[in-house]
């Protein structure tokens, strides 16, 4: 599973179901990747905190905002289009990188 903010998703997740006597357990056997590190990690951390916010990594992308802000669909969208961006990226780095080599890339 992706998720933008991982830690703080996850952790109110975990404290919404217990407010509701639901021990919420499936959620220790995901596998969660945090896409606010990756994208910090790509684009570089706009913060003290060392993150940088969902709009913040839409804008590093070059991407255009659709939809509303915090809505659980568009944040999902932009979220899969930032991490989708970074992993171009990363394919035409490969695909540099192999040129020539007569092999595709890993």
């Amino acid at each position: 599973m992706v998720i933008f903010n991982a830690e703080f998703d996850t952790r109110i997740l975990k404290q919404t179901a217990a407010a509701y006597n639901d021990p919420a357990s499936w959620l220790d056997s995901l596998t969660v990747y945090c896409a606010m590190r990756l994208a910090a990690g790509y684009y570089g951390p706009t913060n003290r905190y060392g993150t940088i916010s969902l709009s913040g990594a839409v804008s590093q992308a070059g991407l255009s905002w659709t939809g509303e802000a915090h809505s659980a669909v568009t944040d999902a969208v932009m979220t899969a289009r930032v991490v989708n961006n970074i992993a171009g990226y990363w394919r035409e780095l490969q695909c540099e990188m192999n040129d020539g080599a007569g092999s595709e890339p890993a």
